[in-house]
């Protein structure tokens, strides 16, 4: 049964922040489940964002798998297998640091 909750894949849009929840760790970074949108790959690519402030704070206090954390939407693209698109993700900039 879908859950009809779930915002639908094509209101995904760079920039904006959403709320993840990881789902595990992995030596390059995060994988993560977009809690608000339908299933879609994500992840969060700690070694090719390191040099992002945000990116940087977040390896650092490197949040647990089950974490719910706001992430932003780096860039939305097709992927070669199911479910087809991929979200790169990326950590917010701003705040203390």
């Amino acid at each position: 049964m879908p859950d009809d909750s779930r915002r639908p894949l094509s209101e995904l849009r760079q920039g904006e922040t959403v709320r993840a929840t990881i789902t595990s760790h992995e030596p390059w970074g995060l994988m993560a489940e977009l809690t608000e949108y339908e299933p879609v790959g994500a992840s969060l690519d700690i070694c090719r964002r390191s040099r992002e402030p945000g990116v940087r704070r977040l390896a650092q206090e490197l949040p647990p798998v089950g974490a719910a954390v706001d992430l932003v939407i780096g860039k939305v693209r097709t992927w070669h297998r199911k479910p087809w698109i991929w979200v790169d993700l990326t950590a917010p900039g701003h705040g203390e640091g």
